[in-house]
């Protein structure tokens, strides 16, 4: 009978908390509006980083870089309310409430976009497009 009662206890604290890791987990999303046309490459490289492909050639002969950039979704205090309800939630119904957050969770997760960043002959930001989900 204890035998039981532990493999039960544990089954609940491993199968508790997986909802509220993964929204903690959760990638911030990248706002795009932090670059501005005008911008030189130098700036827009610091605020997004490393892009995934550099040198495309895109409209009227301009160089492109190709991002993979998460650009939609909660950011950190909507996530930490959201993990917190969620872990309160799993609190209240003795981990049931996974059977439902976990679902939600993975159906509402960031997906990242495809995100083109050109630039002019000077090496200024020309123009930014989120060709979306991917």
């Amino acid at each position: 009978m204890r035998h039981n009662k532990f493999v039960a206890s544990a089954l609940v604290l491993t199968l508790s908390g997986c909802s509220v890791v993964m929204e903690a987990t959760r990638p911030d999303p990248v706002d795009l509006s932090s670059v501005a046309v005008g911008e030189s490459r130098t700036e827009v490289l610091g605020r997004l980083g490393a892009p995934t492909t550099v040198g495309v050639v895109g409209a009227d002969g301009q160089q492109c870089d190709v991002y993979q950039l998460y650009t939609t979704g909660t950011h950190s205090g909507g996530k930490a309310a959201i993990a917190a309800t969620e872990a309160v939630a799993d609190a209240l119904t003795l981990c049931m409430a996974e059977v439902v957050s976990v679902p939600v969770e993975y159906a509402t997760r960031n997906k990242r976009h495809k995100v083109t960043v050109c630039y002019g002959a000077d090496q200024r930001l020309a123009s930014v497009h989120d060709g979306g989900a991917q």
